[in-house]
């Protein structure tokens, strides 16, 4: 098994398309579909099968996908190596299954966190190996979730004996995990580091709607949601403007304008002065932009060369 340097990605031979490479990329994917389908068939027609057959069936599953990724081997064709991080995936999915069948098999079912904190912590270490294998964006996504799990189970507060859970310990961890991992990718730590900040970004806009779960928020826990959103896009913004990441930045556009949207229809959309105040003042902030960008605000620096591997470019002067 490949393991690539920390600081650098694998590179990845181009290919010409051609029927015959197509032919294998579908067959493989048709491959894996109908087997997947036809297994999942045959258990459900089966008659009440027991804890011990589902667990053979997701061993057996898992160890098809994780072998057929192997037999791909380290070839550095991107379609190939593609098709060995969806195989390398579908099989992160299937050792969770079997985790919680050996669970089952061997009657462990402890109360409260710990059966999803002994489940996560389980499924973890693959997750965090198949990465260590083969550092592609599926891998990324396995690895981030499978943490984001083990980080729920062990810390996010448990439900009071009337069943209410604070929420707010729940946003502000989530926020902070996105934020984390949101450095680490844009230091180059964890590759490939574009998904990893994509991931981290995505989080962090997430994070405040948390706190509006269940649908019973006050105007007041609105409002905070509504004014974290608005933050952490113009965040986002920043960050995605200071890397050059259009992914984050596109990602932040949509958080800052539904924050703005939906605020402003709160705060001003009750009353007939607010809806012409809310009209006046979005013109006004218009107009004013594209006024500074005519007087040359806009007007980009000179280029400056790419940092290395692992370092935080400069922030903008202006």
């Amino acid at each position: 098994m490949d393991i690539e340097p920390q600081s650098q990605e694998r590179p990845i031979a181009t290919e010409t398309a051609s029927v015959w490479s197509i032919a294998v990329q579908v067959a493989a994917y048709a491959g894996v579909a109908m087997g997947l389908v036809g297994t999942g068939a045959l258990v459900a027609t089966s008659i009440d099968p027991s804890d011990t057959t589902l667990l053979l069936v997701a061993i057996a599953v898992t160890a098809v996908l994780f072998a057929a990724g192997i037999a791909i081997g380290g070839e550095p064709i991107s379609s190939n190596q593609r098709l060995r991080s969806v195989l390398w995936f579908a099989a992160l999915l299937g050792w969770g299954f079997v985790v919680e069948a050996i669970l089952a098999v061997a009657e462990i079912n402890p109360e409260g966190r710990l059966l999803p904190l002994l489940s996560a912590a389980l499924v973890a270490p693959v997750a965090v190996g198949l990465w260590l294998g083969l550092r592609k964006s599926l891998q990324v996504l396995g690895m981030v979730s499978v943490l984001y799990v083990v980080l729920s189970a062990a810390l996010f507060p448990q439900p009071d004996p009337f069943g209410r859970i604070d929420l707010v310990a729940t946003a502000v961890l989530t926020w902070v995990f996105g934020a984390v991992w949101m450095a680490l990718g844009a230091r180059g730590v964890i590759q490939p580091s574009r998904t990893t900040l994509v991931l981290g970004t995505i989080t962090v806009l997430v994070a405040p709607s948390v706190l509006a779960v269940g649908g019973q928020a006050s105007e007041s826990t609105l409002t905070v949601v509504e004014l974290w959103v608005l933050a952490g896009g113009i965040l986002c913004l920043t960050v995605g403007s200071w890397l050059a990441d259009r992914a984050v930045q596109g990602l932040a556009i949509v958080s800052v304008l539904v924050g703005v949207a939906v605020l402003s229809a709160d705060l001003l959309g009750d009353s007939e002065g607010g809806q012409i105040a809310a009209v006046v003042l979005g013109i006004a902030l218009l107009v004013g932009a594209v006024v500074a960008i005519r007087m040359g605000a806009g007007t980009p620096s000179e280029p400056t060369p790419p940092a290395p591997a692992g370092v935080l470019p400069e922030p903008p002067m202006s």
